[in-house]
């Protein structure tokens, strides 16, 4: 790729927004942006030789004036967030990299200015704090699924001593899980920043959560450059311990002293991303791939250039990512698919991409940016969420929002079809078992309860702990009455059996109430009420039996 192409795929491809400030008599003056900025700040090309006062209010230019100066002062990069005013009219807001240029004599000439939009992630911040109440059941039953993460992840108990870390913390610091185990948190900071440590642990412990940037030394005694997060683990509304999560920006705050004022200085921002960047020409060929495709999927990046851009993705995956890339391409628009494609060793994984159509001035597509990255955690998370919201914690069984959700596409299904029956059960005098030996061994009756009536039913059937020991299962397809007597019958002996839980011998039996149809097929609900009222006429009569009710 030559330097006009790479240059004009890197300035006007990439979707974060680049100003270049040239630094001038402690002035600074725009000298250069890309099409991000144009697209999502609403500036043009008329910006450019005026200064910051002369471009944006007041409020604004006397903020950015300050970081300015801390840059020109410090001689480092400067992170921070703002917002800024899209052309609509709406508030984005926004995450700046600040980085000085310097020329042979080390004076700074130009300051790169990278603009990320992450009015996105503040949303969903904002969205998942209101969601943390339904979560709390998934967090209680949640457990790392960081191992794959590219960020490394260390896990804290309360006190502050670390419990286990993921792959990448090994790859970071040279330490196994196994070394770091039992030592302080910032056993590897550095002295100066120990006490930044403490002082975000504990905001952390009272539920802040808060950025910041720290070095420690790895087992090589090399300082590594971190950003830092710490996130709590609640169990039952209680802090437990803390994630550590860490992001390696040694790279990118090393790369200030790689840049000049050449074209190639955009070339070291794909260098270093840890997004997968794919450029491919309108047949969908890939012309070029950042070198993060060794690190993130394990292959030389080399051997995807010439290939379709479907190269290495999942079969099942391909038409749809085909599809959207040719409706982008004579839409003119962006384009989001998630896919998976082919890690050299950890098989197929999960990624989510962003593509931008390229066009040339006479308005003909030439290329498509593709920016990509790792979203498997997430899809693993989603995925456990969604388990979590369908089953119960205790037993592993389906719950009651499982259960009638199936039952009702029963009903729909059978389309007048007959003979469908519903049972619902619970033990007869499960409180003095608690009462007795306590909730713990109760647990393990009501795990045993359901286990007993899984032995008896079909495997078509569905059996769903609707909460307490009271269960309920579903009976599709059954061919007569009598058949659902039979299963009735066979729970009723399958509990009166002896019961030895941890070494104790109990007694124990259940009531059974069955509502059955043969004739017109009713609603959810009537089909719960029959069979709860059929219920309370077994525990009326002293229990430990059934009773069918036809509706």
């Amino acid at each position: 790729m030559n330097d006009v192409l790479l240059n004009n795929v890197l300035l006007n491809g990439i979707k974060d927004m680049i100003y270049v400030m040239e630094v001038r008599n402690g002035q600074y003056i725009y000298s250069f942006i890309n099409q991000a900025v144009r697209e999502f700040a609403g500036f043009s090309d008329d910006i450019l030789g005026k200064t910051i006062q002369e471009v944006v209010s007041e409020e604004k230019w006397l903020f950015l004036l300050e970081k300015y100066d801390t840059v020109l002062l410090q001689k480092d990069s400067l992170v921070f967030e703002d917002y800024y005013p899209s052309p609509m009219g709406e508030t984005r807001y926004a995450e700046n990299t600040l980085t000085p240029i310097f020329n042979e004599d080390q004076e700074c000439t130009h300051i790169v200015a990278v603009t990320k939009d992450i009015t996105k992630r503040k949303i969903a911040e904002r969205k998942a704090e209101k969601s943390k109440e339904m979560l709390i059941e998934g967090k209680q039953r949640y457990q790392s699924l960081f191992d794959y993460n590219l960020d490394a992840v260390l896990t804290l108990d309360e006190n502050g001593y670390a419990i286990t870390g993921n792959r990448s913390l090994e790859v970071m610091t040279g330490y196994t899980s196994q070394e770091v185990a039992g030592k302080r948190y910032n056993a590897l900071v550095v002295e100066e920043d120990k006490d930044k440590c403490q002082k975000y642990f504990r905001l952390a412990l009272d539920g802040i959560l808060e950025e910041f940037r720290i070095r420690i030394r790895n087992k090589d005694n090399q300082i590594v450059e971190l950003i830092v997060k710490l996130t709590p683990i609640v169990v039952n509304n209680e802090i437990v311990g803390i994630y550590v999560i860490c992001k390696d920006i040694t790279a990118l705050i090393n790369m200030r002293n790689r840049f000049n004022e050449s074209e190639n200085m955009f070339q070291i921002i794909t260098e270093h991303s840890r997004d997968l960047i794919t450029v491919l020409n309108h047949d969908g060929e890939i012309i070029y791939v950042s070198p993060s495709y060794k690190d993130i999927l394990g292959y030389d990046e080399i051997s995807y250039v010439g290939e379709k851009f479907y190269y290495n993705l999942h079969p099942d995956d391909i038409g749809q990512v085909k599809k959207t890339f040719e409706l982008s391409k004579n839409s003119k628009e962006a384009w989001v698919e998630q896919f998976r494609q082919r890690h050299k060793t950890d098989g197929w994984i999960w990624s989510e991409l962003h593509g931008s159509p390229i066009y040339d001035n006479r308005n003909q597509f030439k290329y498509m940016v593709v920016v990509s990255r790792d979203i498997s955690l997430r899809k693993d998370y989603e995925t456990e969420l969604e388990y979590f919201a369908n089953h119960d914690v205790l037993t592993g069984l389906p719950n009651r929002r499982y259960f009638i959700d199936r039952f009702e596409q029963e009903l729909l299904s059978t389309k007048g079809k007959t003979n469908l029956a519903l049972i619902i059960l619970d033990l007869d005098d499960f409180k003095p078992v608690n009462d007795s030996y306590g909730h713990e061994m109760g647990d393990h009756v009501i795990i045993e309860f359901g286990k007993r009536i899984k032995e008896v039913v079909r495997k078509s059937d569905v059996v769903a702990r609707l909460g307490g020991d009271e269960f309920v299962v579903l009976l599709p397809d059954i061919s007569s009455k009598d058949q659902v007597v039979d299963i009735a019958s066979r729970i009723v002996s399958n509990v009166e059996k002896p019961w030895n839980i941890q070494g104790t011998e109990i007694h124990l039996t259940a009531s059974v109430g069955v509502a059955y149809s043969s004739q017109k097929l009713e609603s959810v609900h009537s089909f719960l009420r029959t069979a709860d009222g059929a219920l309370y006429e077994v525990k009326n009569n002293g229990g430990n039996n059934y009773k069918l009710i036809s509706i």
